[in-house]
């Protein structure tokens, strides 16, 4: 059976993590996160995209991406790409730069 991979936002250290479910523990396994900081003008600036070099190359980014992009438009509010991850996956997913501020 093939692992899911979950993202979830964890506010509290101002992340999103990607979570290999289930791992071969069969617990949930961390394997990347992107780091943002919310503006006070309530854009949320994507900092830094970091996968597990053994996960590298297995969509991770792009579900951390995806899932941060699908996330803002849920709050209403814009994305400042600041990550070079996130700037070159832009370049592949125009569609999403309508949010972009």
């Amino acid at each position: 059976m093939e692992p899911d991979i979950v993202v979830t936002d964890n506010a509290a250290h101002a992340r999103y993590e990607a979570h290999l479910t289930p791992s071969e523990t069969g617990q949930d396994e961390l394997v990347g996160v992107l780091a943002y900081e919310d503006g006070a003008d309530g854009a949320r600036t994507l900092l830094h995209t970091v996968v597990w070099q053994e996960h590298s190359g297995h969509g991770v980014g792009g579900r951390l991406a995806t899932h941060a992009f699908e996330d803002a438009r849920t709050r209403g509010t814009r994305i400042v790409p600041v990550c070079t991850f996130i700037q070159a996956w832009l370049e592949r997913h125009p569609e999403q730069a309508d949010i972009v501020v």
